[in-house]
């Protein structure tokens, strides 16, 4: 490998680490790079640059309680709406499409 190729590759584990320590930490992107005293514009080229590579894989092991409360509620019939992680309406079939819309509008004004 040239000297070239290992600079590069040193270069890009480099902000790997960084990103995900960032993504990890809860900080914001300026203050991160102010507390590793490093380049708030390189940063976000770096961020940009692995933004469509999946960076760090992780696995997590679901209960199979969690699947079969999942699995028991696919059986329902209607729908769920999930709005800004504030609101969850269950809305089982036949359910009146004026009444959604004034739902919906109310709730837009929340």
């Amino acid at each position: 490998m040239s000297k070239a190729n290992k600079k590069n590759q040193k270069r890009t584990q480099f902000w790997k680490h960084h990103i995900k320590q960032w993504s990890e930490s809860g900080m914001s992107q300026n203050a991160y790079c102010r507390q590793h005293d490093l380049r708030p514009n390189q940063f976000t080229y770096w961020k940009s640059k692995f933004k469509n590579q999946t960076l760090f894989p992780e696995f997590v092991q679901v209960p199979s309680t969690q699947i079969t409360q999942v699995l028991n509620r696919s059986e329902q019939k209607g729908l769920r709406l999930n709005i800004d992680n504030r609101f969850q309406i269950e809305i089982p079939d036949g359910f009146s499409q004026t009444t959604l819309a004034q739902v919906l509008q109310v709730l837009g004004r929340c």
